[in-house]
């Protein structure tokens, strides 16, 4: 959906709407009255720009992801290697602060849903390997600048650091595991070096 001005504002409104109401609900009981009182609008004015819930849920998951991605780039914006940008967006997949913290609650619910909405499956799919190939890509940055040796092969990195990554935050998620125990254990884990 491409939408200018006003228009974009009102759906990037009902958009971070829909996301609240995920993750403060659960992805199953999103409705689009929720999302409208949430946002302030009335429920037609939803349906105007997102004719079905599915329609809205799968929207609302890509623009969050469009968010997520905004807040690693500004995140590693002013890293100086490749393994220090590494770092930084491993250690914003688990932060509890926002933006990071509200899009891995939604991740979380989305996630969970998958088993219900097959219409999400390829948006999770394309999110997670666009996931996949930024941290094999921060890896080979890594390589080029020195700060990664280069036996490190960045696709098995790739896979392991997100492995571990999504580990500790389903365990933060549930509460088996303290923040800062998580972030150390995340750091060790970059210790490839």
């Amino acid at each position: 959906m491409t939408v200018s001005g006003a228009t974009s504002e009102r759906v990037a409104s009902i958009l971070e709407a829909a996301c609240r109401v995920a993750v403060r609900e659960g992805v199953h009981r999103l409705r689009v009255a929720s999302v409208a009182d949430d946002a302030g609008v009335s429920k037609a004015l939803v349906h105007y720009y997102f004719t079905t819930r599915r329609e809205l849920l799968r929207n609302a998951f890509a623009w969050s992801d469009e968010q997520w991605q905004a807040a690693l780039d500004a995140e590693v914006a002013a890293a100086a290697t490749g393994r220090e940008r590494l770092e930084r967006v491993l250690l914003a997949s688990i932060d509890a602060d926002r933006p990071f913290a509200d899009q891995r609650a939604l991740w979380n619910e989305v996630w969970s849903s998958l088993r219900f909405d097959h219409d999400l499956r390829p948006l999770v799919d394309a999110s997670y390997r666009a996931w996949l190939d930024r941290l094999a890509a921060l890896v080979e940055s890594g390589h080029a600048d020195g700060s990664i040796p280069m036996e490190v092969d960045a696709q098995d990195a790739a896979w392991r650091l997100a492995a571990v990554a999504d580990g500790l935050d389903s365990m933060l998620y549930i509460g088996l595991l303290e923040r800062e125990r998580a972030l150390d254990l995340l750091r060790n884990e970059l210790a490839f070096a």
